[in-house]
């Protein structure tokens, strides 16, 4: 179970103190309610075992606690609070936190909820503040001379002007959903340069090599902000070189990409060849397939249909479609090569890709 799933809302033992005194003086003339539970019991059973919702609806039964969700989640701190915040961007929605990017490398599964909120309403602008309650840092977008930094001027080389910061008390999805918000107006007013450095501030404060990662998309993919960012390749090469320098596998692929398309540094093909081949070692499935392509066509390296077959035939067992097709392409060396007890992959070679996929499957 992971940390921010695991945490209960939870409330100081005392909490509903007052309450609970108040029934105790009347016990013997009004029936057992909730509030003749002892105190301790009484905020057990109401924050740790309530979800948001419930807690919101609570909050309407009597005015001692209209504060009950706040409060729940001030007294448990930072997880409890992120928690809250989800629950009020998506409502009802189980979600795991905002993703800015497309892609699933960059979803964050281990921030899921595990409660459905049962009605509780969403209130976006509120959960925004209860994430940058738990940033740890205010963010502007100004740079050391205090001005404004250009959208496309931001490179991982450049210096926020928050320095002196703790950087402890940074929380980097924090930043992350922040970015996020303010990128598409959740919550707050559509603001892209801010969203850009939030990003930048994980990146610097906390080596956040998801906000690089999306940094690198966002100024590649013009759809991943809605076209309110300027492409700049260059930008973007060199945020993907900052994280994959760092083993963040997705951005491995992509700058082995921008080394073959020659995307915003000069096209090279033993690069892209070494960030392909760095990049399938680390579990990246189609770069097993990219890894073939350069084998087969002598890019970067000398031409062998037989190493090119291991690669596909690699990028096949995970799924890959064009690891199929490559094997099919060279199908006289991989009936040389290929296991023949892998009676399946043979089979392979004797049908089409999409039946490939079914009986690799099987």
């Amino acid at each position: 179970m992971t940390k921010e799933s695991s945490a209960k809302r939870t409330l100081s033992e005392l909490y509903f103190a007052n309450d609970t005194k108040k029934a105790h003086a009347d016990e013997e003339t009004a029936p057992l309610t909730l509030e003749t539970l002892p105190p301790e019991l009484l905020a057990i059973s109401l924050a740790g075992y309530a979800d948001w919702g419930d807690l919101a609806k609570l909050a309407c039964v009597q005015s001692s606690w209209k504060n009950l969700v706040a409060d729940s989640a001030e007294f448990q701190g930072r997880d409890s609070k992120w928690q809250l915040a989800m629950s009020l961007l998506h409502g009802d929605d189980k979600h795991a936190g905002n993703s800015i990017c497309r892609h699933g490398e960059l979803e964050s599964e281990e921030r899921a909820l595990t409660g459905n909120n049962r009605g509780l309403q969403r209130n976006e602008s509120l959960a925004v503040k209860y994430l940058q309650e738990i940033a740890g840092i205010s963010v502007d977008g100004r740079g050391n001379n205090g001005e404004f930094l250009d959208l496309k001027s931001v490179l991982p080389g450049d210096q926020s002007s928050d320095e002196a910061i703790d950087h402890g008390m940074v929380d980097e999805p924090a930043l992350i959903e922040l970015a996020n918000c303010y990128l598409h107006g959740i919550g707050v007013e559509r603001n892209p340069q801010l969203a850009i450095h939030y990003l930048v501030t994980a990146y610097h404060c906390k080596k956040s090599l998801r906000a690089a990662h999306t940094l690198a998309m966002l100024y590649e993919y013009p759809d991943m902000s809605c076209d309110q960012i300027k492409i700049d390749v260059v930008a973007a090469f060199e945020w993907f070189k900052a994280a994959a320098a760092n083993e963040h596998v997705p951005s491995m692929a992509e700058l082995a990409l921008c080394y073959e398309l020659g995307c915003g540094v000069e096209q090279d093909d033993s690069e892209a060849l070494e960030w392909y081949t760095k990049a399938a070692n680390k579990g990246c499935s189609p770069s097993h397939y990219s890894v073939g392509e350069h084998f087969e066509e002598a890019r970067g390296v000398r031409m062998d249909h037989e190493e090119a077959v291991l690669w596909y035939y690699k990028a096949a067992k995970l799924g890959e479609e064009d690891g199929f097709n490559g094997l099919k392409r060279l199908k006289d060396t991989a009936r040389r090569i290929i296991p023949e007890c892998d009676h399946g992959a043979m089979n392979l070679l004797n049908v089409d890709a999409q039946a490939m996929g079914v009986m690799m499957n099987e």
